[in-house]
């Protein structure tokens, strides 16, 4: 039976840098869940962080940066065993194979897995839940990708009530990682704790996954490696690769994941929709809310703009790496190399299906319902009083979470530079 549970977020895995920090309020506006303040000329996180990287976008200071593993840090395990996110391949042209990049790591890491495959028996596995659904005319339709982390927290955040809609199977990194750890221990390759498994990404939110993961009770991962951390090593070592042995055994179609549409793309007949980019996702997010898009079975959504080619962490131009796979998703075909009959055994056993489910992550302040009451027409009231020029220059992202801020006693009115000159007897315009 799985069971509801909080998530609790003691750490962020975006920080700021304070040196390089001027109070630009650049990265407070960008943030979706209005969690950044700035408070005497320095951004502060105060509010319930997703870690999408959106500030780290928008930072021309370079101020806000990812917390990651480290390769200092995943190289202390005795044996390193990375499992590669095919955003990888995309970052070095399409004249240059998935396997040499795979290969040019192994320079350095003990065992590297091309998680590419993997996202093929997501896909099998995927569509045999949406047929199941159809079947059972039970779903709540449009079912949502659990894929992206951020999407994830965005919907615990913002729209609690789509929780349901998160489509019940376990992603393909985590997928990958529980069956390397079995593999690797059944066939006494490794002993349990001889090694570290960390997954390459492009995305510095699969932190979260691993520390504190929304539908797993514990995370098959130990920790991650940005793309842009493991590029040198691959640059470094490529010139030297022979290609001796085969690593990379995806078609064209765990590739074609790295761009938006490429989880449906692996789909067959359907009434499928991918969309991406934070502001995008948050609008597709509010129609759902409304009602809307009954009829769409499935939504992929990406909260990086064109897919995860465009994540945070990554190196390559997002258009340029987006033709380097369009052109390897051709190369490779797009025929799946999974064995049917496998997957469909595997789900009857519930090998996809996730361990919990998640509860609404948006904070709660612990006051009666006539406090709460008195708290809204007190922000209200300050509402009406302030300009609703959504400027920032309060340390606040909008007016109304000023009037929130300040009637929690988080911030003074006098903040406001159009309180201060109207209480000044001067002119705001």
């Amino acid at each position: 039976m799985m069971e509801a549970e909080e998530n609790k977020r003691p750490f962020h895995y975006v920080q700021i840098v304070e040196e390089k920090c001027n109070g630009c309020v650049l990265c407070m506006k960008a943030c979706p869940t209005r969690a950044i303040r700035v408070r005497k000329e320095k951004a502060r996180i105060e509010g319930t962080c997703i870690d999408c990287g959106e500030c780290m976008r928008v930072c021309p200071r370079d101020a806000m940066r990812a917390v990651t593993t480290g390769m200092e840090f995943a190289k202390l395990s005795r044996f390193t065993i990375l499992s590669v996110s095919p955003v990888l391949y995309a970052q070095f042209g399409s004249e240059v194979t998935p396997n040499r990049i795979l290969l040019a790591l192994r320079k350095v890491f003990k065992f590297v897995y091309d998680q590419a495959f993997t996202h093929e028996f997501y896909n099998a596995a995927a569509e045999l839940y949406i047929q199941k659904c159809r079947a059972e005319k039970q779903a709540v339709w449009p079912l949502i990708s659990p894929v992206c982390p951020v999407v994830n927290r965005l919907i615990a955040y913002r729209f609690p009530s789509l929780l349901d809609h998160i489509l019940p199977i376990i992603t393909p990194r985590e997928l990958a990682a529980r069956e390397l750890r079995k593999r690797l221990y059944c066939e006494k390759v490794f002993k349990l704790g001889d090694f570290g498994l960390y997954h390459v990404t492009p995305c510095s939110a699969k932190m979260i996954e691993v520390k504190e993961p929304m539908f797993l009770k514990n995370s098959y991962i130990d920790g991650i490696l940005g793309i842009s951390e493991v590029y040198h090593v691959v640059s470094k070592y490529l010139p030297d690769v022979e290609e001796d042995i085969i690593l990379h055994q995806s078609s064209g179609v765990g590739i074609a994941w790295g761009l938006s549409g490429g989880e449906i793309d692996g789909f067959g007949q359907g009434n499928f929709l991918a969309v991406s980019g934070m502001q995008e996702t948050i609008r597709y997010l509010e129609k759902i809310e409304m009602g809307l898009l009954g009829d769409i079975e499935f939504i992929e959504f990406r909260s990086c703009s064109e897919g995860c080619i465009g994540g945070p962490m990554t190196v390559a131009d997002k258009y340029q790496a987006k033709t380097t796979v369009e052109r390897l998703t051709r190369k490779y075909g797009i025929e799946k190399r999974v064995n049917t009959a496998t997957v469909k055994r595997a789900f009857d056993e519930g090998w996809f299906f996730i361990e919990k489910k998640s509860a609404p992550s948006a904070p709660r302040i612990q006051i009666s319902i006539s406090d709460a009451i008195e708290r809204q027409d007190r922000i209200e009231k300050i509402l009406q009083g302030l300009p609703q020029k959504e400027c920032g220059a309060c340390g606040s992202p909008d007016c109304r979470t000023f009037a929130e801020d300040f009637v929690d006693g988080k911030a003074s009115l006098e903040e406001c530079l159009y309180v201060r000159i109207k209480r000044g007897g001067g002119n705001c315009r």
